[in-house]
């Protein structure tokens, strides 16, 4: 069973794939993420990091924090979109996608820097 460290999950079922999951290329991008990322993380007992990508179901929070797993919104995202696009761009979409919410992580909170070796890591 595939433990993941850093996951993107869409607010809509089976629209990018069966259930809940990425595609091939969502895929792709989170294996590159988790082979980026540090663990353990040290930051806040976090050990797993959900990107909820699409509009959030009955008004989630933009964060939360619960039972180790780390859960943020990005709104500016639409699953139907996103399947009409060739796969090079879903990768650049994606990759924005992280890149964004990283840089959210190191505003909000001073003890995040384990972002700033995941984004070293990454070079982008």
């Amino acid at each position: 069973m595939a433990q993941w460290i850093f996951q993107l999950w869409p607010n809509q079922r089976d629209i990018i794939s069966v259930g809940y999951r990425m595609d091939d290329v969502g895929e792709e991008v989170e294996r590159i993420v988790n082979d980026a990322l540090r663990y353990p993380f040290h930051f806040h007992g976090i050990n797993k990091i959900v990107v909820r990508l699409g509009p959030s179901p009955n008004n989630a929070p933009d964060y939360i924090e619960l039972m180790g797993v780390a859960k943020k919104q990005y709104t500016a995202f639409s699953a139907d979109e996103y399947v009409g696009l060739a796969e090079e761009r879903r990768r650049r979409e994606l990759i924005l996608i992280v890149q964004s919410v990283f840089d959210w992580l190191l505003e909000e909170f001073e003890d995040a820097e384990f972002i700033k070796a995941a984004q070293q890591n990454l070079g982008w």
